[in-house]
């Protein structure tokens, strides 16, 4: 879950001034610590779409995305709904998708030494570790468990560096592109099922890039072997995007841009 973005009162400042002691999470921080693959960013080109297919949500696809709803049907109405009529849009869409390689599936992900100093998360550069490549302030939750991001790393009193993963994903300029095009062209169904396919699928390929990351992390071993509950984060590890309420601040893709250098994939900020 998402730790809250109501602060303590004070801010640091404040807090030596008035000899305030802030209260601390109880998140362990004598956990061993992974050892990553690789160091730094790895660029994952030519993707197989088929790979992440297996991580897309139906569930969000068929009724958020393509706002096909249960209603009041019953369970099984409704599955005989979405194996009749729902999933075979998908299947004819995905064939369509295949034929005219309008799904460019790519992705960056690495590995950086970090630690915490109070709730900054710090992150080196792996060749020269006296080197802070970025900083993350994270706010804490105002109440208890207290939690802030950066509670999940080693901090700078333990004298051990932590690891840091970022990914960046994409479905690809061309089914963004495609879908512009079917717009125009007054096919708003198709457009609809084509914007939802392209926003799904690149959801599908950043768990599927989380699970690439917790098997080369080696932890792994715990993950749910149900899908449905994998899209509950039932597995050790989580995944943060900035803009919510753990991470709320959206400038600091600023700071992670440096690191993975998305553009050689062909997204820009």
């Amino acid at each position: 879950g998402e730790a809250e973005d109501s602060t303590l009162p004070m801010d640091r400042e404040a807090e030596l001034r008035h000899g305030y002691v802030p209260p601390r999470s109880d998140i362990s921080r004598d956990e061993s610590v992974p050892t990553p693959p690789f160091w730094g960013s790895r660029v994952v080109e030519n993707f197989a779409p088929k790979a992440a297919l297996a991580f897309l949500n139906e569930n969000m696809l068929f009724q958020v995305q393509w706002q096909y709803r249960k209603n009041r049907r019953s369970s099984e109405d409704w599955k005989r709904y979405v194996n009749d009529d729902v999933r075979p849009i998908l299947r004819d869409l995905l064939m369509v998708c295949e034929r005219e390689n309008i799904l460019q599936l790519q992705a960056v992900y690495g590995f950086w030494p970090a630690q915490a100093d109070g709730d900054t998360l710090n992150i080196f550069d792996p060749d020269d570790r006296s080197l802070v490549l970025a900083s993350f302030d994270f706010p804490r939750m105002g109440k208890p468990p207290y939690w802030c991001l950066s509670d999940f790393f080693k901090p700078v009193s333990s004298g051990e560096y932590d690891v840091a993963a970022f990914s960046v994903v994409t479905a690809g300029r061309r089914v963004s592109e495609v879908a512009r095009d079917w717009f125009a062209a007054d096919r708003y169904k198709d457009y609809l099922h084509l914007h939802g396919l392209g926003v799904e699928c690149a959801e599908a390929l950043a768990e599927y890039i989380h699970k690439q990351i917790r098997m080369e992390w080696g932890i792994s071993a715990s993950d749910a072997r149900d899908r449905q509950e994998i899209f509950k984060q039932r597995y050790q590890g989580s995944r943060y995007s900035f803009g919510y309420p753990a991470c709320p601040r959206l400038e600091d893709q600023l700071k992670l841009w440096p690191l993975l250098q998305p553009e050689r994939i062909g997204v820009t900020l």
